[in-house]
């Protein structure tokens, strides 16, 4: 898989969703940082060496919904000679702990090439409406279902809440799948904005070979600390927090 390719993964699908099991303590928090408004900016790096940085944002609308926007953006390297530069924007509102999906927009920028993705909740016909470019899919609504992008905030959610139970269902481009994760344990981890002791998550895989954690740090609202995506074949992506804006003043009531 391409570096851009793992770049896009790393950011916009690593880190959620969780099987039942046994699992060691973990502290709750108040308000999580999925239920207040927030900025985070991390560092890229692709086999231990940097290759770009990422944000991640979410705000508030006017009525119940919430927007959740990632971007990743290539800062050295090839990376940056071909302008990697990858967009997603999730609208949602919250249906108790989870991210329930509204709209889900995704672009990536290579090369002055570019591939779209988009998805729409039509109410009406219960159903979600997904397009790529100039193809299209008709997916069967769920009470529910999230996206890639936001389901990360439903992970936050549910370990700060203290459940062991963290599954999900996420629309994709062409069907709605599930996504199991499993606590692994606590951690102390080293990134730019400091030390932290986290909680470690595990995504559990069908199939062996990929591997995918998140380090989500109860100090901070449990907001991800350190991502980490390894391939089969060893090829490595990570994520780590530079800083950070939780504007703690703002925050909404937590998910119940």
């Amino acid at each position: 898989m391409s570096a851009p390719a793992l770049a896009a993964r790393v950011l916009l699908c690593a880190a959620l969703g969780l099987a039942a099991g046994l699992a060691p303590p973990v502290s709750r928090a108040a308000d999580p940082v999925s239920s207040q408004p927030f900025s985070a900016r991390y560092e890229v790096l692709r086999n231990g060496r940097t290759l770009g940085e990422a944000r991640m944002a979410l705000t508030r609308g006017s009525d119940d919904s919430w927007r959740f926007e990632s971007e990743t953006r290539g800062t050295r390297g090839l990376a940056s000679l071909t302008g990697v530069e990858i967009h997603e924007r999730s609208t949602f509102r919250w249906r108790g702990q989870i991210p329930e999906l509204v709209e889900y927009d995704y672009r990536q920028t290579v090369a002055m090439r570019r591939r779209e993705r988009s998805l729409r909740v039509d109410a009406d016909d219960n159903a979600i409406v997904s397009r790529q470019d100039d193809r299209q899919w008709l997916l069967r609504f769920e009470d529910g279902v999230s996206d890639r992008n936001a389901v990360v905030l439903g992970l936050i959610a549910a370990v700060a809440a203290g459940r062991a139970d963290l599954a999900f269902r996420v629309a994709d481009r062409d069907d709605v799948e599930s996504q199991r994760y499993r606590i692994a344990g606590r951690e102390r981890v080293q990134v730019p904005a400091g030390e932290f002791d986290a909680v470690r998550i595990e995504r559990i895989r069908e199939k062996p070979g990929r591997d995918t954690d998140t380090w989500l740090a109860p100090a901070l609202s449990h907001l991800p600390v350190r991502i980490r995506h390894r391939e089969a074949d060893g090829e490595s992506l990570e994520l780590r927090l530079v800083d950070h804006d939780l504007r703690i003043a703002q925050a909404a009531p937590a998910p119940r």
